[in-house]
């Protein structure tokens, strides 16, 4: 029983500290710079922010994943019940694509903000390097949406579990 309360509990922070970092940065921080100052600065100030954001939702995807472990080790009877697969197998997933985010997509996308920064408007190549930025950024709100998804259709799995 105790085991059981420390999953449910250790599952809860680490959802709504991933949750925290998707919510404080893509509804709130990022939108509210864009708004309130330049581009350039806006882009910088939220490249930094990012980072930071996807080492929070990666620390709230390790308190899950650990979750997940101690309930496969300590509570689990037999094999995984419909319930734990709805629970697990979408944390799995997202934390797979938060890594791909955070590692991948976002260098990539901060080393092309910083050479259309530096280049001048009218340079050969610009437009394209600006298009390309823009289909990393679409890539980036994509890959967070569907973490966001995914986590929360993970609450249902552990809701349908912990009954």
């Amino acid at each position: 029983m105790l085991a059981e309360s420390a999953v449910l509990l250790l599952s809860i922070i680490g959802v709504a500290v991933w949750l925290s970092a998707i919510i404080g940065f893509g509804m709130i921080a990022a939108p509210l710079l864009h708004r309130k100052l330049p581009p350039k600065e806006a882009g910088e100030l939220v490249s930094q922010i990012l980072d930071r954001a996807h080492l929070v939702g990666w620390y709230g995807a390790l308190m899950s994943l650990t979750s997940i472990i101690i309930y496969s080790l300590v509570v689990s009877t037999g094999a995984a019940e419909p319930a734990f697969l709805l629970w697990s197998l979408p944390l799995i997933l997202a934390s797979s694509i938060w890594w791909v985010s955070w590692k991948k997509v976002l260098p990539k996308a901060n080393n092309l903000r910083i050479a259309i920064n530096n280049t001048d408007e009218s340079e050969v190549g610009f437009t394209e390097a600006k298009k390309l930025f823009d289909d990393i950024h679409k890539l980036s709100v994509t890959l967070w949406k569907g973490c966001m998804f995914l986590i929360i259709s993970s609450i249902a799995g552990l809701a349908w579990l912990s009954t």
